[in-house]
């Protein structure tokens, strides 16, 4: 499960280039935030679930139709990358909708890795480290998880930290966009109409949808094994779900808007096929259909938030879910560790049938919330703060462009620095 989209889930997450001459508009801020918190405490509910798994058959802790809900908690995965399609294409589908260039593709993949590498690297480390204390350990698992390529390994994909599968597959996506980036901005220059730009903006999203289904059609139809982790959970398998998010992405900024009573339909009808998907989810690789099928269903339920400029219900605003969502990159790559740890120090309780695994579940989300709480502070903070070096098109940022030449020192005015570059020597450390 995944939940590596690093900034906050609203549309300010970058803002699009106005046409020349046009006075600004405000963007709305979708309330999102919930939706990533309550996604993260679910991932973890179900990790503390499987973790109670007991006896000599690893029995699960329900059956029936309380274990098939439990199962159908891996939706919040689609949930994620649905959402990261949205959050990192919207300012590129509403550069296009504009008619003006979005920012340079390097500068899509700087913001993400700035904020996703600190932690993700700090947790890949600490984790090996332990689990490894004789040199050299087991180097190919590490190299692998480094370089975000452990998802092509049935091996070694859910080994060190297994939640860290995710964030290669949204590694993978935000290279393709960033890669994506230079081929829309041209097309952008080349069309004359907002409609031609617009689908200029669809192509990709379009084309991982199509991506995604071919290649689901192609592990169901040469009967890939169950076990073939790197089949299923790999890029192409969630095609689908990025693919989805990016296309809301693109009616958002095309403009296109609900009214009262159809946002609450789509939202009702979003939410009932999510549950009897989960109910009718077959035990088989046939059920590896249901995650587009998810990406779907939640893709419907939030264009009742996404399709609206506001103003919103103030339930989605709800604050302790919005903190944790805040979080919720940190609590879902620290909390598979801090549920090793403590079953290390035998604190959690014994697996057995029944609820149990609700204390487990306690026990494990609050020092995780504290120690994502820490993160966001330190690891990610100095990532953002690496990533202000930066000017808005990637480039080294000049420190000096508000002052005038009658202004610089005379050892400033040696050099004449190239536009939005730092003069070397005076960038801080």
């Amino acid at each position: 499960m995944s939940i590596a989209t690093a900034t906050p889930i609203t549309s300010a997450a970058a803002t699009p280039v106005a046409d020349p001459g046009s006075a600004p508009t405000a963007r709305p801020v979708f309330p999102l935030g919930w939706l990533r918190g309550l996604a993260a405490l679910a991932v973890v509910f179900f990790h503390s679930y499987q973790n109670n798994r007991s006896g000599p058959g690893s029995a699960w802790p329900f059956s029936g139709a309380a274990h098939q809900a439990m199962l159908g908690t891996d939706l919040f995965v689609d949930m994620f990358f649905v959402l990261s399609g949205l959050v990192l294409w919207l300012p590129i589908a509403r550069a296009c909708a504009d008619g003006a260039t979005s920012r340079p593709g390097r500068v899509l993949l700087f913001r993400r890795m700035a904020r996703l590498l600190p932690l993700y690297y700090a947790v890949v480390l600490v984790v090996w480290t332990t689990t490894n204390p004789a040199l050299p350990g087991n180097w190919q698992d590490l190299a692998l998880h480094l370089t975000f390529t452990h998802v092509y390994s049935d091996q070694y994909i859910f080994w060190t930290d297994g939640p860290a599968w995710s964030l290669a597959v949204e590694f993978h996506f935000y290279v393709l966009m960033a890669l994506a980036v230079p081929l829309v901005n041209a097309a952008v220059r080349r069309t004359s109409t907002r409609r031609g730009r617009l689908v200029a903006a669809s192509v990709l999203p379009a084309a991982s949808i199509a991506v995604g289904l071919g290649y689901l059609l192609w592990a169901t139809l040469t009967a890939q094994g169950a076990e073939n982790w790197s089949i299923w959970f790999s890029p192409l398998s969630r095609g689908v779900d990025f693919g989805l998010g990016m296309g809301l992405a693109v009616l958002s900024a095309a403009g296109i808007r609900f009214g009262g009573r159809l946002r609450l339909a789509t939202a009702l009808v979003g939410t009932v096929a999510l549950g009897a998907l989960v109910m009718a989810r077959p035990v088989s690789l046939a059920g590896e259909w249901w995650h587009p099928l998810y990406a779907a269903a939640i893709a419907l339920g939030m264009t009742s938030i996404v399709l609206h400029d506001g103003p919103w219900p103030r339930v989605l605003d709800w604050r302790p879910l919005a903190r944790v969502g805040a979080l919720g990159y940190g609590v879902y790559l620290i909390h598979e560790p801090v549920m090793r740890f403590l079953g290390y120090l035998g604190l959690l309780p014994d697996a057995r049938p029944g609820p149990q695994f609700l204390i487990t579940a306690f026990l494990v989300v609050v020092p995780t919330i504290a120690l994502a709480w820490l993160s966001a502070r330190t690891l990610e903070a100095a990532g953002l703060r690496l990533l202000a070096m930066l000017d808005r098109d990637g480039r080294p940022r000049d420190y000096y462009d508000h002052l005038g030449e009658e202004d610089l020192s005379p050892t400033v005015r040696t050099r004449s620095p190239e536009p939005a570059e730092a003069p070397r020597g005076h960038q801080p450390a």
